[in-house]
């Protein structure tokens, strides 16, 4: 599995990894072959960035305090979750808006996704 990122954004693939800052390929939360077969199933890449976003919030990187031993480190009185959490709801919001945009709701109503 490969994870790479192109910051020219010539693929969907790389604007989900831009928007959701998962860019370094020696750290990538998300492998290219994830976020292609999201991006397959999804109607749009707003919706499938969600998705994958989701998946981040997941796997851990709502994490805002660690603790090992006599360490310990948070990362300030700003949750990083709950604004990570926001860009997955604007994105999945933008998703669903453009959905209604070019179907009228008829492609949400057959899709059966929680816009």
């Amino acid at each position: 599995m490969t994870a790479t990122y192109n910051s020219s954004l010539p693929s969907d693939k790389d604007w989900v990894r831009f928007v959701l800052g998962d860019r370094d390929g020696s750290s990538a939360v998300l492998q290219d072959e994830e976020i292609n077969a999201i991006l397959a199933e999804e109607a749009n890449k707003y919706l499938a960035a969600a998705i994958c976003g989701e998946a981040v919030l997941a796997l851990g990187k709502d994490a805002v305090s660690k603790s090992v031993g006599n360490l310990s480190i948070s990362f300030g009185s700003s949750s990083p979750e709950s604004a990570y959490r926001a860009l997955v709801s604007r994105l999945r919001e933008r998703g669903c808006q453009l959905l209604l945009e070019t179907s009228g709701g008829a492609v949400l109503r057959s899709l059966g996704t929680d816009c």
